[in-house]
């Protein structure tokens, strides 16, 4: 009796070993001081330049879908599947979202603020997939608790003044790498280049407001003698009336003596000019766009070259980022087996 007790409990101590050795890893702790700005704070530079290069990169990836292949074990290849619930789905993830609003909204996340997030419904029976919901990047949080050994415990999701807590199961969470926390949200280009989209939006804002008249007067009317309130209100009453909104080149003829000085702003000072292109630069190495793209000084020869370094340096590794994965959290929740897979085949013009 003891020699079987002694048995069962040595068999037991060997079975649970791997667990009490994999409850051992801890995941670490980084700590960093986060940057200044927050995701909403993102937002506000989604425009100009920063609009163009992550809208850019968003639709070439969305137009690139990722088609579904079967390994064939006889001839160590793949053919492709063209019926299945994962294609079902992709034709239709949601009542609102088709296939490309979802590949478009999921890689535009990414660019603005370095993740982006899938909510899962699944059926309740088969486990199946049944719906995915995108969900705002920017009110999305993973959270690991201090010491846990799971890189995510649960996602924060706010809702107005509500914050919901939704289990990793649930979530699929698309990445930039981030070398400060590989564990966590992604960097995005947008935050690399913040500074340099910030001082862009500066400089429109300032040229805007010139053009409209908000920073300086156009011309300063002096008379030699000196004029009444009213008389001074409706001689600039006059003096708008004529040669505001394309009035120039017309002729006024004063009661009086009056002085006229011009004052010119220049809109296309050098300086502004230069601190302009080299933020737009800035900004589209950042995203990993050709800057023939952003320009209209370019030949043919020289777009075709900036298409070809545009998709070789830039879509096809978030394509590939994108399809690894689809593999690892989507496909099997359709297949056991691990005989199907996802891949985006390159186009022929680029091979």
């Amino acid at each position: 009796m003891r020699t079987f007790i002694a048995k069962f409990l040595n068999t037991l101590a060997k079975s649970i070993q791997p667990n009490a050795i994999k409850k051992q890893w801890q995941f670490p702790t980084f700590n960093f001081t986060p940057r200044k700005s927050s995701e909403v704070d993102l937002l506000e530079e989604v425009r100009g330049t920063a609009y163009a290069c992550a809208s850019m990169n968003a639709s070439a990836c969305a137009y690139y879908a990722p088609k579904l292949f079967k390994k064939n074990s006889k001839s160590n290849g793949a053919i492709e599947i063209f019926e299945h619930p994962l294609l079902d789905l992709f034709k239709q993830v949601n009542p609102v979202h088709n296939a490309h609003d979802l590949w478009e909204l999921t890689t535009f996340d990414q660019e603005i603020f370095g993740s982006a997030y899938w909510l899962i419904d699944e059926d309740i029976q088969t486990g199946i997939p049944v719906a995915i919901w995108p969900l705002p990047a920017h009110k999305v949080k993973p959270v690991r608790e201090v010491d846990s050994s799971s890189p995510v415990d649960w996602y924060e999701i706010r809702r107005g003044g509500n914050v919901e807590r939704i289990m990793p199961s649930r979530i699929i969470h698309f990445r930039y790498p981030d070398p400060r926390d590989p564990y966590g949200a992604g960097l995005s280009p947008l935050r690399a280049c913040q500074e340099s989209a910030s001082l862009q939006a500066l400089l429109l804002a300032t040229k805007k407001s010139l053009w409209e008249n908000h920073a300086m007067p156009g011309v300063i009317l002096s008379p030699t003698e000196p004029m009444h309130e009213e008389e001074r209100d409706r001689l600039e009453t006059l003096w708008n009336h004529r040669f505001k909104n394309g009035g120039n080149g017309r002729v006024l003829v004063a009661d009086t003596g009056m002085k006229v000085e011009t004052i010119s702003a220049s809109l296309a000072d050098a300086t502004a000019i230069a601190e302009s292109g080299a933020t737009r630069d800035d900004i589209a190495n950042a995203f990993g766009v050709p800057l023939s793209f952003l320009t209209r000084e370019t030949n043919l020869a020289n777009l075709q070259a900036a298409e070809r370094q545009h998709w070789t340096k830039t879509i096809r590794p978030r394509l590939r980022r994108r399809d690894e994965k689809l593999n690892e959290q989507l496909m099997p929740r359709f297949d056991s087996t691990g005989k199907y897979f996802l891949e985006t085949p390159e186009p022929k013009h680029w091979k």
